[in-house]
């Protein structure tokens, strides 16, 4: 059954764990052209650290909202390959997400969405490995899909999935307590903590007090925060590496200080 006409303008994004010195992604891109050779492919990235949900997680969040409603993004950071973790396809916000049950939608699932586990053997490849279903299982899954295959023929409806804790900074009074929650290649620390209007004062990590400033040379040598392209806090050392030189780590608390 079809629910969605193919063309030639659907969209495919890929997001792995699996690095560009191993031939995995074009694996994984051959699967895909094979079932439908007119969808376009995008790598969102393929430099998420090993194993690192979170970070994929993250990086997602940042990422599909930049592309059209429609969109297919198919994400694999999957430690538990192989083993009972369910394969999933989520339709939330417009888009739609396969990716392990391991947490790595959790930032991008609202409500209302629909969830189906991947179990129809009909879209898998005839030779499925345990310890590579990123192209036997989901780059097929993405690839039917994109050809108007609709989401229900997968598998069965799930009403609840893994998701990661503690996602959202808490509203205090006077201030914002958030986490770092991904560190970018520069050292730039960025976290959780979305001001959208709320005028912030300074940021504090630990006892050290950080200004807020509009851009990177603004604070020449000296640590300082800002507004990212995002929209999220991120503490920085322009020329420098904010985490190795203030010793900063994921997940360590963040506090952004409100004005008034």
């Amino acid at each position: 059954m079809r629910s969605l006409a193919a063309s030639k303008n659907r969209i495919i994004t890929l997001l792995t764990d699996f690095g560009y010195d191993d031939p995995f992604v074009g694996q994984m891109k051959g699967v895909i052209l094979k079932i439908n050779q007119n969808v376009k492919i995008i790598d969102i990235t393929h430099g998420i650290k090993p194993q690192a949900v979170e970070d994929a997680a993250f990086v997602l969040w940042q990422s599909f909202k930049y592309f059209p409603k429609g969109s297919i993004h198919l994400s694999i950071v999957d430690p538990g390959v192989g083993s009972h973790r369910k394969a999933l396809i989520v339709k939330s916000q417009g888009h739609y997400f396969i990716a392990p049950d391991n947490g790595l939608l959790s930032y991008v699932i609202k409500e209302p969405f629909v969830c189906i586990s991947i179990e129809n053997p009909r879209y898998f490849l005839q030779k499925e490995s345990p310890t590579f279903q990123g192209r036997d299982v989901f780059a097929p899954a993405a690839a039917w899909l994109s050809t108007g295959v609709s989401i229900s023929e997968f598998g069965k409806p799930l009403k609840e999935i893994f998701l990661l804790e503690h996602l959202n900074p808490v509203n205090l009074n006077d201030k914002i307590v958030g986490k770092i929650v991904y560190i970018d290649r520069f050292g730039n620390a960025i976290t959780n903590i979305k001001p959208e209007g709320i005028k912030i004062k300074e940021i504090r990590v630990g006892e050290t007090i950080l200004p807020i400033v509009n851009f990177y040379s603004q604070s020449p040598n000296k640590p300082a925060a800002l507004i990212n392209s995002d929209g999220f806090i991120e503490i920085f050392i322009y020329m420098g590496n904010a985490v190795k030189t203030m010793g900063l780590e994921k997940k360590q608390i963040v506090e952004a200080l409100l004005d008034g």
